[in-house]
């Protein structure tokens, strides 16, 4: 196994430390005493907090962009579901939200890079979701109370908003609670 490069241990704890205190709850000297770097090194790679930021976000978007794509549409609607759903509670299980979610509560403190780059992260999960929920119409006995592009943005809703409950409660019963949501969309089988 090949060790990481002084860049990709920056990146790597960015994403858990935003993960877990948000942008504005670390430092670069919290960053450079968890790499064993001067923070004079983490400003040569990222001038600017805002440009540590945006790699951390575009790297988090790329890993999450290829886990949906690894789901296979030909297994059944539901097992997709659960498939969709094991990374945020695996999250919770390190206490660790979704990047987006966190850096959505400083958005404004953000560059518009930054946030255009967060907005094409939830329009991925939206659109996946849309799609799942289009496959799966035809195996319901009903239709869906809206079109599926509206059903999609509201489950994503529920299952950010519930995953910030459960850090809030320390439960996962906030995050079940949406993840019931979009079971209960899925046809029985």
């Amino acid at each position: 196994m090949t060790s990481l490069s002084v860049r990709e241990q920056l990146i790597e704890h960015t994403l858990v430390l935003i993960r877990r205190k948000g942008f504005n709850g670390f430092s670069y000297r919290d960053l450079a005493e968890l790499v064993g770097v001067k923070t004079s090194s983490i400003h040569y790679y990222f001038p600017s907090k805002d440009d540590l930021v945006l790699e951390a976000v575009g790297e988090y978007s790329a890993r999450t962009h290829e886990r949906i794509r690894a789901i296979d549409t030909k297994q059944p609607p539901a097992e997709q579901a659960r498939q969709y759903l094991e990374p945020l509670r695996a999250g919770l299980d390190c206490d660790q939200a979704c990047l987006v979610d966190m850096l959505s509560a400083d958005v404004l403190s953000l560059s518009e890079q930054a946030r255009a780059t967060m907005r094409e992260y939830v329009r991925l999960h939206e659109q996946w979701l849309t799609g799942l929920f289009e496959r799966a119409q035809p195996l319901r006995d009903t239709p869906y109370p809206v079109p599926p592009a509206q059903l999609a943005e509201v489950t994503y809703g529920a299952l950010q908003s519930g995953m910030m409950a459960a850090r809030l409660f320390g439960t996962h019963d906030r995050l079940e609670a949406a993840a019931a949501v979009l079971a209960g969309v899925m046809p029985q089988s």
